[in-house]
């Protein structure tokens, strides 16, 4: 029995070194594979958080932008309002007798 194994085993100690050989290739050339792959996802992963980090750089601008604007709104209504009480008051105008309006009258028109 021994004698059978090997003979065999002198007889097909090449086809089984080969078969050894085409394995560990396999397995080898799988974790490249898998290497390789994991590299252009996590450089993949990294462009992204860059166009994440920068498009938070744009959010915060255009709040801090915001917040300016609603400022400047505000300041704008206070002033709107501030002028629509002026122009509900009546202009204070000194009452004047028809003769000191007719010589007033005379003075602007007379000619020189």
């Amino acid at each position: 029995m021994i004698n059978k194994i090997t003979q065999t085993l002198k007889k097909y100690w090449k086809y089984l070194l080969g078969l050894i050989a085409v394995l560990f290739s396999i397995f080898t050339l799988n974790k490249i594979r898998k290497r390789k792959s994991i590299e252009k996802i996590d450089k993949k992963i990294n462009k992204n958080e860059k166009a994440v980090e920068k498009i938070e750089g744009k959010v915060e601008e255009v709040k801090r932008q915001k917040t300016v604007v609603k400022e400047k709104v505000v300041a704008k209504k206070k002033q709107i309002k501030k002028t629509k009480q002026q122009l509900k008051k009546t202009p204070t105008t000194k009452k004047r007798s028809t003769a000191a309006a007719k010589k007033n009258i005379i003075s602007k028109t007379k000619k020189k």
